[in-house]
């Protein structure tokens, strides 16, 4: 069985459309990965479907106004807590307010880490920044856990620094991109067909048969990042606007 985090979601009073996607996105997570042992972290309003598709529920009714923006280091703690505890070597992890249009997502992650790599990431890591994108990861539960040692966490900017000074503390190598390089292996968003409800919701709420389907239109519209325009990917797969010190795929591996 592999073991599926999903996390960095609150939701306060009113936020019904938050709350709706949610909803939504747990029950694609469920459906699509009926394998998986799925825990569940989150603060604020309770979605209602959670005991239904989730094995483990994290979920704190008081906003903890500390993780927001901050990586979420004190929730993806827990969930990684019970995920060793269950003794599952692996993880995934990604945020339940966002759907991957893919069947068992974890074989698929697992099929696109390289055997000598650690970890696969996606966009946001950067090689020109000291940055480590915390919102998807697929590797080793001890190795996770210790990237988010909320211990070494505060003061941060972002999870994206806390996480990259952790990996580094972690790693042989003293220079940022050399640790990268050699310890992680990064797959663009568009080919973890990484669907984003932040900024989407209002147009793809009407479109919940499709998405259950994996058969959005034009889904690549949609991906996590592309309405701020950090990454934006065309039909094909190539990365048409980017942020500049965002590195895609091809960049990474050359």
């Amino acid at each position: 069985m592999h073991c599926i985090l999903l996390s960095h979601v609150f939701i306060r009073e009113g936020e019904t459309e938050k709350l709706e996607s949610v909803e939504f996105a747990i029950k694609h997570w469920g459906e699509h990965n009926p394998e998986a042992f799925i825990i569940i972290t989150g603060h604020g309003q309770r979605p209602r479907n959670l005991d239904h598709y989730c094995n483990y529920i994290i979920w704190e009714d008081k906003i903890i106004e500390k993780e927001i923006h901050k990586g979420h280091p004190y929730l993806v703690s827990k969930g990684l807590e019970i995920a060793e505890r269950k003794g599952f070597r692996n993880i995934l992890k990604s945020r339940c307010d966002t759907i991957h249009a893919i069947k068992n997502v974890v074989d698929h992650a697992k099929s696109l880490l390289p055997s000598d790599k650690k970890m696969l990431v996606t966009q946001q890591t950067s090689l020109q920044k000291q940055e480590l994108g915390d919102l998807f990861l697929y590797g080793p539960t001890s190795m996770m856990q210790k990237m988010f040692n909320i211990d070494k966490w505060y003061p941060t900017k972002s999870g994206l620094n806390s996480l990259a000074n952790n990996f580094l503390d972690m790693c042989d190598e003293d220079n940022w991109r050399d640790a990268c390089v050699n310890n992680l292996h990064l797959v663009d968003i568009y080919n973890l067909k990484w669907i984003d409800f932040r900024s989407n919701w209002q147009e793809l709420k009407d479109k919940k048969h499709a998405m259950l389907s994996n058969n959005l239109d034009n889904e690549h519209k949609y991906y996590w990042g592309v309405k701020e325009k950090w990454h934006v990917w065309d039909e094909t797969g190539n990365c048409t606007n980017k942020l500049p010190h965002i590195v895609t795929e091809e960049e990474w591996q050359r």
